[in-house]
């Protein structure tokens, strides 16, 4: 009964070294995706970065092109234009309701 007793305590020692090993992977595994996921974390966070600046610059480009003199002078002639329009048909119009 002792030599029986020995030999499962053997096998429960080898079991536990087993059970150990595998706890001990799986903490290196856990390391290993903590990085791997800090690392893809920042690429992202890098990508997001270079792609926001990239449309800042896109924006900012055509906004002068759109702001430059001289489209700034078409838009202010072309709006000068219309509401003088405006006025000289909201002044017939009142001439005319008159008559």
């Amino acid at each position: 009964m002792i030599d029986e007793l020995v030999v499962r305590l053997a096998r429960l020692e080898e079991q536990m070294r087993y059970v150990v090993t595998a706890v001990e992977r799986l903490g290196n595994r856990d390391a290993e995706l903590d990085a791997s996921f800090r690392a893809m974390y920042e690429r992202f966070n890098q990508a997001l970065s270079t792609q926001g600046e990239a449309f800042r610059v896109s924006l900012q480009d055509v906004t002068g092109k759109f702001v430059s003199r001289e489209d700034w002078a078409f838009w202010k002639s072309l709006l000068t234009a219309s509401l003088l329009a405006l006025l000289a048909y909201g002044w017939s119009a009142l001439l005319g309701f008159r008559h």
